[in-house]
């Protein structure tokens, strides 16, 4: 793990991770735990499935008390962005901008709708990237991984959205520092088996 870098004091950002598979979230709430730093306050932003299994993130860490729904079933996004923004006054929202979980280590391309909320309202974005979670698959392709039986998790830098004059530029270079920084981490792993 590394967390080198990374400032979690403050609110207003939002805070993006690859997302394999659900071991992801109580990595990414315990993240005041492992940052040292108590007093950092984060909300969970999820879809469908978070309305059905509601209570199951709240439980998980103190620091979240509220999490951000989006239905896809019934989207009204005039409230769903007033309920993003109301929480970003309090606290720091993370998300997974892929949209869904993996179950492979490629990063997907991100999808758009949340992440413009970020940009047109000027959130900043910390974004992190794990590696090694597919360890438990049965694919010879990640057998290395079984072998190493490691996990990788990693603070990959901080983007200001006023430093990006457009949000194709500020989409972008999220993607890339997340993938450079996976592409790091994977010739960690090959090396180590």
């Amino acid at each position: 793990m590394s967390l080198e870098g990374w400032n979690p004091d403050g609110h207003n950002r939002f805070l993006i991770c690859n997302h394999t598979n659900s071991l992801e979230v109580p990595l990414i709430v315990s993240l005041p735990y492992l940052a040292n730093s108590k007093d950092v306050r984060l909300s969970y932003l999820g879809g469908d499935i978070i309305q059905r299994y509601k209570i199951i993130p709240l439980m998980m860490h103190k620091t979240i008390v509220e999490a951000v729904i989006y239905s896809e079933k019934r989207p009204n996004f005039r409230n769903f962005k007033n309920d993003v923004l109301r929480v970003l006054k309090t606290r720091s929202i993370f998300l997974y901008p892929e949209g869904e979980r993996t179950f492979t280590e490629d990063i997907k391309p991100f999808q758009t709708g949340v992440m413009k909320i970020a940009y047109k309202f000027h959130i900043n974005l910390d974004v992190f990237v794990v590696s090694g979670f597919m360890g438990y698959s049965s694919l010879e392709k990640y057998k290395h991984l079984t072998k190493s039986k490691k996990i990788y998790f990693h603070f990959c830098g901080s983007i200001l959205a006023k430093d990006y004059p457009t949000f194709e530029d500020y989409l972008s270079r999220a993607e890339f520092l997340m993938k450079e920084k996976k592409q790091f981490l994977e010739a960690i792993e090959k090396t180590n088996t």
